[in-house]
């Protein structure tokens, strides 16, 4: 993740102020890390895929509007709406799917009476 750097970068020397933007940066680890973990557990078709896809989902989706709604005008405003309609939504909705998809996997079926 890319931009975890930038914000970093942005942010330097300002970890003791109190601020929302220093906040971004934890919440961009913490979707790294959930992707990583979602890929890990779909490569060994896990149980847990599902519920951890659905999760990061809604990570994901909770960041775009965090970040839309907390923007400054302007360019920073059209960057944010930008990383939320062609990467944060995006992935939201495949994960979605993913963990949809994970359900026929995950779950055993009941068996069927004759």
């Amino acid at each position: 993740m890319p931009w975890i750097g930038l914000l970093i970068e942005q942010l330097h020397g300002q970890a003791g102020k109190r601020s929302f933007a220093s906040s971004w940066v934890g919440l961009d680890v913490l979707e790294a890390v959930c992707l990583l973990i979602v890929a890990i557990l779909l490569s060994r078709r896990h149980r847990a895929t599902s519920p951890v896809a659905a999760a990061t989902a809604a990570i994901l989706c909770m960041d775009a509007w965090f970040d839309t709604m907390s923007a400054a005008p302007k360019l920073p405003y059209a960057e944010s709406l930008m990383m939320a309609w062609f990467a944060e939504l995006p992935l939201a909705v495949l994960l979605t799917w993913v963990a949809w998809r994970a359900l026929e996997w995950a779950a055993p079926r009941a068996p069927q009476s004759s």
